[in-house]
């Protein structure tokens, strides 16, 4: 009997499942730990689970070894492409050393490297099509499961209680979290919608089923943004505008323009939408923080330590625990002060000008566009919850894979690779990547 042979591709495209079905929480779930009860428990919260650990560590160390093997560390185009995100995680390796909790913050910080490490892998491994596919149609998924589980076990899928009364979440720990996530899943999956695709079909419909039944403004808000400026840009794509850089810059300025009178009016928008304009207390929370930024405002508490130092207490006396600032730039002001802020913001530039510049390089420009707009969709709803840096959060997945540039756009694996196939064609063995069984 001949021995059963691995692939080094389904090696590879097996933890890439595994690795995606952790961050999008399906796997955290069906361990019976995907409960948001842990997320206002201080105790649960800041100690963290064993099973979360062991599985970040997995898609920190093997894309870690996966980098060294193929000597990725040793490019200089690497440090060039990606230097803002560098520098940002250098901020955060720095506000370890003047952390209220040292401890606490290494382990903040060993699993913000895990997604960031994970997506790397995703970026190095897979074209920007795939990529975008493939996390599309696996939240899509995961928004099918949930709407399952929905009728086997209504009191699981739906919250009970509170003003959220009814609102689906499915398999997410957060409903709004969920619906955010499920809108950039549809945004992910556009080009291939135009092109009438039958699996982004099918798991967009489920992806916008789940946020109509979480109730989410925050997720419709999303979608329809999301949708016009895509339509915006590949209108100015289809047009041959791109090509131009003068004119594309100019429609794109002229695009900025109409985000800020809308932002102006943001307020004014709410109140006729009948939302909330406090933002569901998200104001008030942001003012009963204001004090503990000032206080803090150059270097901030450290990564993740504010929730377990001293100052704390008092606002969790007040308003009870949280867990997060509710919005990315609050936090990362109590994390890293005004240093880390300035890296955060560069970091999102960088990632905002790769996308523009392939698209007036016309490279996928279709599926850049769609990027681009994903990646500013971020930057905004950052400023309304806790996406960027949010190591729990795959919005932030997505974010570093879309921000991540290698010389590469996708590896070749060991088999298909020249050699190999030299070896192949007079008659050699199997190369030394492949596993047996």
């Amino acid at each position: 009997m001949s021995p059963l042979t691995i692939r080094y591709s389904t090696l590879r495209d097996a933890f890439t499942l595994f690795g995606i079905l952790f961050y999008i929480q399906v796997i955290t779930f069906v361990l019976g730990l995907g409960s948001a009860a842990s997320f206002g428990d201080i105790n649960k919260d800041l100690e963290g689970n064993v099973a979360n650990q062991v599985c970040g560590l997995i898609t920190l160390l093997v894309p870690l070894f996966f980098f060294i093997r193929n000597k990725v560390f040793l490019s200089k185009t690497f440090y060039r492409s990606n230097f803002f995100l560098l520098v940002f995680l250098l901020c955060v390796i720095a506000s370890i050393g003047w952390s209220h909790d040292p401890m606490l913050s290494l382990k903040r910080f060993i699993a913000l490297l895990g997604v960031v490490f994970f997506a790397g892998f995703i970026a190095y491994n897979y074209s920007l099509e795939k990529i975008a596919f493939m996390l599309g149609c696996a939240i899509g998924i995961a928004a099918l499961i949930g709407l399952l589980l929905a009728v086997v076990m209504p009191e699981v899928a739906f919250l009970s209680g509170g003003i959220r009364d009814g609102a689906f979440k499915g398999v997410f720990a957060e409903k709004n979290a969920g619906a955010r996530l499920n809108a950039i899943a549809i945004m992910l999956l556009l080009p291939m919608i135009r092109q009438r695709n039958r699996w982004a079909l099918f798991c967009s419909f489920f992806s916008l089923v789940a946020i109509l039944l979480a109730q989410s403004a925050t997720g419709v808000a999303l979608i329809i943004s999301g949708t016009i400026s895509y339509w915006y840009f590949l209108t100015m794509i289809r047009l041959g505008i791109n090509r131009s850089q003068l004119m594309f810059l100019g429609c794109t300025l002229l695009y900025l323009l109409v985000c800020l009178f809308l932002y102006s009016n943001f307020a004014v928008l709410l109140e006729m939408a009948g939302r909330d304009p406090s933002l569901t207390d998200r104001t008030l929370i942001w003012e009963l923080l204001a004090p503990f930024i000032d206080s803090q405002l150059l270097k901030g508490y450290g990564f993740g330590a504010f929730w377990a130092s001293p100052d704390a207490d008092a606002f969790i006396t007040r308003w009870g625990y949280i867990g997060n600032a509710h919005s990315g730039y609050m936090e990362t002001l109590l994390n890293g002060g005004l240093i880390q802020l300035t890296a955060l913001a560069l970091m999102l530039g960088e990632a905002l000008f790769k996308q523009y510049r392939a698209v007036t390089a016309n490279q996928a420009a279709r599926f850049r566009a769609s990027a681009l707009v994903i990646i500013g969709l971020f930057a905004v709803t950052n400023y309304v919850a806790y996406v960027i840096p949010n190591y729990r959060s795959a919005e932030f997945l997505v974010f570093c894979t879309l921000a991540l540039t290698f010389r590469h756009h996708h590896a070749t694996s060991p088999e298909s690779s020249p050699a190999a196939l030299r070896q192949r064609s007079s008659g050699s063995a199997l190369p030394r990547d492949s596993a047996r069984a």
